[in-house]
């Protein structure tokens, strides 16, 4: 066997291993060998093969009485590990740094804390001399920035509710959304379009364009966004970068898990 044909044939086994763990976790309950079989489309004597291999590396357990297959804690424990050696910004750091390349801008990621957003990651376009940049830490209101619109598309009716409620929808613009039924107005069309603007809504003369970052979990756990003069951050610019824009975020939030 050639050193490319052995390289092949160990990729797919790894491939197939990979979608017996998955298909085990999209379990709510313990399953029997034949069922998984039937739903991976892999004859029961190679899945057998790879259950063995795992449950002697500890990731699954047999139930002995009912012969069925369920995942243990093991992994949690290695997702525990990956968590405390990483952070979203470290990871996601080279998808702001294209993403200021792609417009030429600020690039900003930012996530939720207490109600508001939180800047935790920049860069810059190489070639431009005046951009609006936010210093990591700072933090925004949710209503009227295009990541903290994203970020709401996570909050239900009485979450929303709520914030309103407790934190009100203050004015810093006229362009401003201050009242709950405008607010309700641009989330659905956020939902709809799969991303968000902030037009002139925190600053007269500043446009701001975020697309979402999700996890394993598929929720909404930060935002892209890109910031500029509205005089560059126009609708042809818009219309022009977008689809690369989301392929950015698209392969942002595949670091992070998600395969949706």
């Amino acid at each position: 066997m050639s050193n490319e044909t052995y390289a092949a044939s160990a990729n797919q086994t790894a491939e197939k291993l990979l979608q017996v763990l998955e298909a085990l976790a999209r379990q709510s309950r313990p399953v029997k060998l034949v069922d998984l079989s039937r739903e991976l489309g892999m004859n029961t004597s190679t899945l057998y093969r790879f259950l063995a291999a795992l449950q002697n590396q500890g990731y699954i357990a047999r139930q002995e009485e009912s012969s069925k297959y369920a995942l243990n804690l093991k992994l949690c424990y290695l997702a525990e590990q990956v968590k405390k050696g990483s952070s979203i910004a470290g990871i996601l750091h080279p998808a702001v740094v294209e993403a200021g390349e792609l417009f030429q801008e600020a690039a900003h990621l930012a996530q939720e804390e207490k109600r508001h957003i939180v800047y935790i990651d920049n860069a810059v376009g190489a070639s431009q001399m005046l951009v609006i940049r936010q210093h990591i830490g700072k933090t925004a209101p949710m209503h009227c920035t295009g990541v903290g619109k994203l970020l709401l598309l996570e909050y239900t009716d009485s979450q929303l509710d709520a914030l309103i409620a407790d934190l009100g929808l203050p004015r810093y613009t006229e362009h401003t959304l201050t009242t709950a039924q405008e607010l309700r107005e641009e989330l659905r069309q956020v939902r709809a379009q799969g991303y968000a603007f902030d037009n002139e809504e925190c600053e007269i003369g500043v446009r701001c364009l975020a697309v979402p970052v999700r996890d394993y979990t598929g929720k909404i756990v930060a935002g892209l966004s890109v910031s500029g003069p509205t005089a560059r951050i126009t609708d042809a610019v818009v219309q022009e970068k977008l689809p690369a824009f989301l392929e950015i975020a698209r392969r942002a939030s595949f670091d992070l898990g998600y395969t949706g």
